[in-house]
C-alpha cells in the first residue's frame, strides 16, 4: 500500500513539476497564434505561482517563479526518497540530507527541461504530418526552432528529408544519458 501511494505522489508531483517546467520554457515563447499548451500550464500551476511569485520579483531578468516552483516540487519527493533510506539507518538524521536533496532536485530539473524539449521535438515532427495548421504548432516551434536553426546550418536536408530533428533527439537522449546521468551518479556517489 505504502509502494502506490509513493508512486502515486510522485506521478502528481512529477506531472506538476513537468507543468512548471513547461510553463518557464513557454513564458520565453511569443508564438503566433493561441497557445493551449500555454493555457495549460498556467491553469495547473498559478495556484503556487501567486505565492512564489513575489518572494522572487526583486530578482532581475525573466520571472523564475515556475522553474523554482518544479524545483522545490523535486526537492520535496528526492527528500520523501531520501528519508526512507536514512530511516533505515539508526542514528541518521533527515536535515543532514537537505544539500544532496537539494542537488538531486537540481538534476531533476534539468533531466525535465531535456524532456520537454524531447516531447516538442516528438510533437513538432507528429504535428508538422498530421496537422501542420494545429494551434500547437506555434508553442512547439517556438521552443524547438532555435535548437533546429543551429543544427540546420550544418546538416542540410537529404532531398524533402530533414534530419535536424533526429539530430536533436539523439543530441538530447545523449545529454540525458551522459550528462544528467553522470551529475546524478555524482551526486550519489558524495552522499
Amino acid at each position: 500500500m505504502i509502494d502506490w501511494g509513493r508512486s502515486l505522489v510522485d506521478m502528481v508531483g512529477a506531472f506538476f513539476a513537468s507543468m512548471a517546467v513547461l510553463r518557464y520554457l513557454l513564458e520565453g515563447v511569443v508564438p503566433k497564434r493561441p497557445n493551449p499548451l500555454m493555457k495549460l500550464a498556467v491553469t495547473l500551476t498559478e495556484f503556487a505561482l501567486q505565492w512564489i511569485r513575489p518572494v522572487l520579483a526583486p530578482l532581475p531578468g525573466r520571472d523564475r517563479s515556475a522553474l523554482f516552483w518544479a524545483w522545490f516540487l523535486d526537492l520535496v519527493m528526492s527528500l520523501s526518497h531520501l528519508s526512507w533510506h536514512v530511516l533505515e539507518v539508526e542514528g541518521a538524521g533527515v536535515w543532514h540530507l537537505l544539500p544532496w536533496g537539494m542537488a538531486l532536485a537540481t538534476v531533476d530539473v534539468v533531466r525535465q527541461i531535456l524532456y520537454v524539449w524531447m516531447a516538442a521535438v516528438f510533437l513538432l515532427a507528429v504535428l508538422s504530418w498530421i496537422n501542420p495548421y494545429s494551434p500547437l504548432l506555434g508553442a512547439v516551434e517556438g521552443l524547438v526552432q532555435p535548437f533546429l536553426r543551429v543544427l540546420r546550418r550544418f546538416i542540410r536536408p537529404l532531398g524533402s528529408i530533414d534530419l535536424s530533428p533526429v539530430i536533436l533527439m539523439l543530441f538530447f537522449q545523449f545529454s540525458l544519458t551522459v550528462g544528467v546521468g553522470a551529475l546524478e551518479m555524482l551526486v550519489q556517489r558524495f552522499m
